[in-house]
């Protein structure tokens, strides 16, 4: 396969734009006025990013397990569009959502986007789905903003998607490329960390480059570690900045952004010898989820799994070594206030260590920098934070609950984490509300 087709996916999706407009008219009416896109990684950053920047309320995102998250999506069932997005059509968290909606609403609220041939093209087609968009084949996950994974949400929102393609013919490819090559320069002289600061306006574009630089590089014990939302402000001799100055601050413009970032991120992994278009030890913490799933890690869902051998709080902290970074993976739901509450542990930790640090939660990380964490540099001190759930909810057709699932999937990460001799700390919580408790021991 050829993984160079994001090169090209401006301009096809441009030929498809009106078809992708068309169908978004004919959704709004019949009715269903809220879109939920459901997918991991590559297949919902874009979503999230069109959501968060121009602040349409009526297109959301579910990229969570947490059984928590999963009833709160749910709670407007009949005027929401559900778009389940999976390049390879067996992606496990995608599969969950489906079926759980699939047991609350019509087959006509349904549209996937996947690749032909698909267990999830199957089933679409099988359950007479709304509609069926291909996934271009030669197009990775996370390289895919610009074909129908971020179009067809543009367009069920009312976006200008013509006017977002049409703007990437503005990108200098050159100067792009050169961008790329000196952030990599920059990190094999110890700058290897990138703290990602977009203007206000598209600042959730960082969270969509964190995913696309990490996953591309860190692998073969190189990579460059993106800092987003980082709460120390200072400058740091291992830290490199992409500040307000290196984006355009026009909403308008996210398409070139994602075009410019692309290839920046390519001629980056070529700059360290790097394959930018594999992902080879993200499977490692999906097989072991799925041995927790099966029994073979202590447990379905490893609800009474024996604890793995962490490190406490103190002794992650001892384990610190100067040019590390910390990394909170925080299996919570990703509401504002637990975010802002994890973000002040992460702080207490900057301060303690002097260090940069990372936020992940999970299990939308591990298709984002769960291939850093464990393919990239052996610098991270990783902290894993799971809770205890109100409820449970079962799904339908899987044999396991989204609780099973999630505890399944932080578990399968440790283990993975542990494998490869990482630094980890564990703490199960009663509740997210007891984060706080999460500050470095003096």
């Amino acid at each position: 396969m050829n993984p160079l087709g994001w090169t090209r996916a401006p301009e096809e999706s441009l030929a498809h734009w009106d078809e992708h407009a068309a169908l978004a008219n004919a959704v709004r009416a019949d009715g269903l006025t809220h879109t939920l896109v459901c997918g991991m990684g590559g297949s919902s950053l874009v979503a999230d990013v069109f959501a968060r920047t121009f602040g349409t309320g009526s297109l959301r995102v579910l990229d969570s397990t947490n059984p928590d998250t999963v009833r709160a999506a749910g709670s407007d069932v009949t005027r929401t569009l559900f778009v389940i997005s999976s390049k390879s059509g067996n992606t496990v968290e995608t599969l969950a959502f489906y079926h759980y909606f699939a047991a609350r609403a019509r087959p006509e609220q349904f549209i996937a986007i996947t690749e032909a041939g698909t267990p999830l093209d199957t089933i679409a087609r099988a359950q007479k789905f709304r509609a069926v968009v291909p996934h271009p084949p030669d197009v990775g996950g996370r390289y895919s903003a610009l074909t129908a994974v971020g179009m067809i949400p543009a367009a069920l929102s009312g976006l200008d998607g013509r006017a977002l393609l049409e703007r990437t013919r503005r990108v200098d490819i050159q100067a792009a490329q050169a961008l790329g090559s000196a952030i990599a320069e920059r990190a094999q002289r110890g700058r290897d960390k990138l703290r990602l600061t977009p203007p206000p306006r598209i600042a959730a574009l960082a969270d969509w480059i964190e995913q696309l630089v990490a996953e591309s590089s860190g692998k073969n014990g190189r990579g460059v570690i993106p800092i987003v939302q980082d709460p120390a402000s200072g400058s740091a001799a291992d830290v490199q900045a992409a500040g307000p100055d290196m984006f355009s601050a026009d909403p308008r413009d996210l398409g070139a952004e994602f075009l410019r970032w692309e290839y920046a991120t390519a001629a980056l992994c070529e700059r360290l010898g790097v394959n930018a278009f594999d992902q080879p030890d993200v499977e490692e913490a999906k097989r072991l989820a799925r041995g927790e799933l099966t029994g073979e890690g202590g447990g379905v869902g490893a609800q009474h799994a024996a604890p793995l051998p962490t490190l406490s709080l103190a002794q992650l902290r001892a384990a610190y070594r100067p040019r590390d970074y910390f990394a909170i993976l925080a299996y919570v739901p990703p509401t504002p206030e637990l975010v802002t509450r994890l973000q002040q542990v992460r702080a207490a930790w900057a301060k303690a260590l002097g260090c940069a640090t990372t936020l992940g939660i999970g299990p939308r990380y591990l298709h984002s920098t769960g291939q850093l964490h464990k393919g990239g540099p052996d610098s991270g001190l990783f902290l894993v934070i799971t809770t205890d759930f109100a409820t449970d909810l079962e799904i339908p057709e899987m044999g396991w609950t989204f609780g099973q699932l999630h505890r399944a999937q932080a578990r399968g990460d440790l283990r993975a984490l542990l494998g490869r001799g990482r630094r980890v700390a564990h703490v199960h919580l009663s509740s997210p509300v007891e984060i706080s408790r999460l500050a470095p021991p003096a």
